[in-house]
């Protein structure tokens, strides 16, 4: 659509402190900030978020302040910011995006008075037409099913927070087929990598992370982009994120000096992990991850137990004995059948846990 500028961000993931480090969470926040300098600077239309904007559905105070005073440099300048919750933002109970919304910060479009379970309803921006769903994961095939979510606008876009079959049959949330029809722009989250592809009359986006949340993307990805659509036309552009280098090494003293990135360190052989980190410090890195690479021993489950199996594949991957201990207790909440009301004390007995052992 012509005379149309609008931003598509995603899976920004504010409060997030990565290896424990205040620099990691204040990657997150430049990484937001930039997206917001470039929106003030092409005078967008709006901007719409698709889901996991806070790390986590109660963010410390300090990420919060944050988001507001970022987000309200747009309000300053009319420009209307609209999210959905994503799977990091709903958690168990409340979210701050209901009181973000309420305050008039932004427009969280996953409120009852916008989705009621079936009946999708949205916004207005002029002839453009914006609704969505959030992303919550139980029935969520059955709910698109059921989902009552049409077009109104010249131009109309559809905000969800779910991983499509296009992208990874194997672990969708939902096959491409049960998205609504008849939008122009389908703005996808939480997939954290660059994804577009075509569906019905229109093009489905997911702009990705806009930083590396884990050890994974940082092997996969090498940029990171929010979206800018411009006319018709969908450009990505890069956002300068925390650098990350990899390195496949016999020694220590092999390592170069860095300025700064993120260094994934791989050894053939057993390595003293103390010296490795004190010296990759020394040049220059903020964070080495270590990876002993050895061959490759095969586990067999003959006769043995799942807690066996979960431990020695635990052990194979360089897990030491305390983060085994969290993998297993987070196995066990997750293979328990839990009923709703059951979802938030078990969420605030996790949280606990994961204190008092971290």
């Amino acid at each position: 659509m012509k005379n149309l500028k609008f931003i598509h961000v995603a899976d920004t993931h504010l409060g997030k402190t990565e290896f424990k480090l205040k620099e990691r969470e204040e990657d997150f926040y430049k990484a937001f900030e930039q997206v917001i300098d470039f929106a003030l600077e092409k005078k967008v239309d709006f901007v719409i978020h698709s889901g996991d904007l806070f790390d986590t559905a109660r963010p410390p105070m300090r990420t919060v302040i944050f988001a507001i005073n970022q987000i309200n440099r747009l309000k300053e300048k009319e420009i209307p910011f609209f999210v959905i919750g994503g799977s990091h933002d709903i958690g168990a109970g409340e979210s701050i995006l209901s009181v973000l919304d309420a305050a008039g910060v932004l427009k969280n479009l996953s409120e009852s008075r916008y989705y009621d379970g079936f009946n999708v309803n949205g916004e207005f921006v002029k002839d453009t037409y914006i609704c969505g769903i959030y992303g919550k994961r139980a029935n969520i095939r059955e709910i698109y099913k059921n989902l009552k979510a049409k077009p109104k606008g010249k131009f109309n876009i559809f905000m969800f927070h779910h991983t499509i079959s296009d992208i990874n049959p194997r672990f969708a949330d939902i096959e491409k087929s049960l998205l609504p029809k008849g939008f122009q722009y389908y703005a996808g989250g939480h997939w954290h990598g660059f994804f577009k592809t075509s569906y019905d009359k229109g093009i489905i986006v997911y702009p990705g992370s806009t930083e590396y949340c884990d050890l994974s993307e940082m092997k996969r990805d090498k940029e990171k982009y929010f979206v800018f659509y411009e006319d018709g036309d969908i450009k990505k552009i890069k956002i300068k994120t925390r650098g990350i280098k990899i390195f496949d090494l016999n020694d220590i003293e092999e390592l170069p000096k860095g300025n700064g990135e993120i260094v994934i360190l791989n050894f053939k052989k057993e390595v003293d992990r103390g010296k490795v980190f004190q010296i990759a410090k020394e040049r220059g890195y903020l964070y080495p991850k270590i990876y002993i690479n050895k061959e490759e021993k095969k586990i067999f489950v003959d006769s043995k137990s799942i807690p066996e199996i979960e431990r020695e594949y635990l052990e194979k991957n360089g897990y030491n004995d305390k983060e085994i201990e969290i993998a297993k207790y987070i196995l066990r909440v997750l293979g328990e059948k839990l009923k709703p009301n059951e979802l938030e004390v078990k969420e605030k007995n996790v949280i606990k846990f994961l204190e008092e052992n971290s």
